[in-house]
C-alpha cells in the first residue's frame, strides 16, 4: 500500500518539493495557512491542484498522513510544528526541510514528542533545480527510514547524521564557506575596481583555484596555515590595508587577520615549529583545536 504524504508549506520551495512528490504518484495532501486568505488563497489552492496534489484547508487533516514534509519560512518553523503536533498520528514521519540553526531542530524535535523527527536541508544549488534532483541531507535516528522513502520518489536523499541537528549543522557550516566566499569576492572585488584590476585578479584567483580538487584545496589551506599562520598574519594585515586603502571597508579582511593572528600566538605558544606542515588534514586541525586561546 502506498504511503501517504503530508506538506506543510507551498511557497517556493514547497511547490519544488510538493510537485517532485507528486509527480512520483505520491498521494500529497498540503496545508498552508495562506490557504485562510480570501485574497491569496484561491491562487495556492490552484496551484496545488495543478501540482497534483490536494489542498487542506485545516492543519488537522494531515492526522492521517504517515509522512510529514516541513516547508515553511525558517521563522515559522517550530511554529509548523507546534500547530501539527496535537494531529500527528502514531507512528508519522516527520521531516523538517526547514534552513534553520540546529537549535531550531532541537525545538521542533521537543514540540512534536513522540513523533519521529528527522532533520533535514537542501542543498547545492537550491530550488534552481529539478526538485528531484536537489541534494537532500537528512540527519535523526529515523533519517535512514526517510531517505529510503525519499530515494524511492527519485529524490537525491542521503543520511549525514545519527543526532537531530546534525543536517542543520553542516548547512550553516556550509555557509560559512560559500557565503565566506561571497562576502570575499565581494569586498576584493570592490577594492580591485577602485584599482582597475578586476580582471587581472580574477584571472590569477582563477589560475589557483583550477589547480586543485576542492578537498585537495582545502586540505593545502588548512596544513598550511599551520605551518606558516605567523608569515601570513603580516600578509593579511597588508591586504587588509590596501583594502583600507581604496576606501572600501575591510569587514572581512580584518577578520582574516584576527584567524591568522590567533592561531600564530596560539601555534607560538605551543612550541609548534614554524614551516612544518602536518601530514593531513586531520592532524592539522587537532593542531588547531588544541591551541591555547
Amino acid at each position: 500500500m502506498s504511503l501517504r504524504w503530508g506538506l506543510l508549506g507551498f511557497g517556493e520551495a514547497g511547490r519544488v518539493i510538493g510537485g517532485a512528490v507528486a509527480a512520483a504518484g505520491a498521494d500529497l495532501l498540503v496545508h498552508d495557512r495562506v490557504l485562510a486568505d480570501p485574497a491569496r488563497g484561491p491562487a495556492v489552492r490552484a496551484a496545488i491542484t495543478a501540482a497534483g496534489a490536494t489542498a487542506a484547508d485545516d492543519v488537522a487533516a494531515l492526522a492521517d498522513r504517515e509522512v510529514v514534509l516541513s516547508l515553511v519560512t525558517p521563522a515559522t518553523a517550530v511554529a509548523a510544528a507546534t500547530g501539527y503536533a496535537p494531529h500527528a498520528g502514531d507512528g508519522a514521519l516527520y521531516v523538517d526541510l526547514n534552513s534553520t540553526e540546529p537549535t531550531a531542530k532541537h525545538e521542533v524535535a521537543a514540540a512534536l514528542a513522540g513523533v519521529r523527527v528527522v532533520d533535514g536541508v537542501m542543498t547545492g544549488g537550491g530550488i534552481t533545480l529539478d526538485g528531484a534532483a536537489i541534494p537532500i541531507s537528512l540527519a535523526g535516528p529515523d533519517a535512514a527510514e526517510a531517505a529510503g522513502l525519499l530515494i524511492g520518489l527519485g529524490f537525491n536523499a542521503s543520511v549525514v547524521g545519527s543526532e537531530v541537528g546534525a543536517a542543520a549543522a553542516l548547512k550553516m557550516l556550509r555557509s560559512v564557506v560559500v557565503k565566506g566566499m561571497e562576502g570575499l569576492w565581494v569586498e576584493a572585488l570592490l577594492a580591485a575596481q577602485e584599482l582597475d584590476v578586476v580582471e587581472p585578479l580574477i584571472a590569477m584567483v582563477e589560475e589557483t583555484l583550477d589547480r586543485y580538487p576542492t578537498r585537495d584545496f582545502a586540505t593545502m589551506l588548512v596544513t598550511t596555515h599551520v605551518a606558516h599562520a605567523g608569515r601570513r598574519a603580516v600578509e593579511v594585515r597588508m591586504a587588509r590595508d590596501t583594502v583600507a586603502g581604496t576606501g572600501v571597508p575591510p569587514l572581512l579582511s580584518s577578520g582574516l587577520v584576527q584567524r591568522h593572528e590567533r592561531s600564530a600566538r596560539g601555534l607560538a605558544a605551543a612550541g609548534h615549529e614554524p614551516g612544518a606542515v602536518p601530514t593531513s588534514l586531520t592532524a592539522a586541525l587537532e593542531v588547531l583545536r588544541g591551541l591555547p586561546g
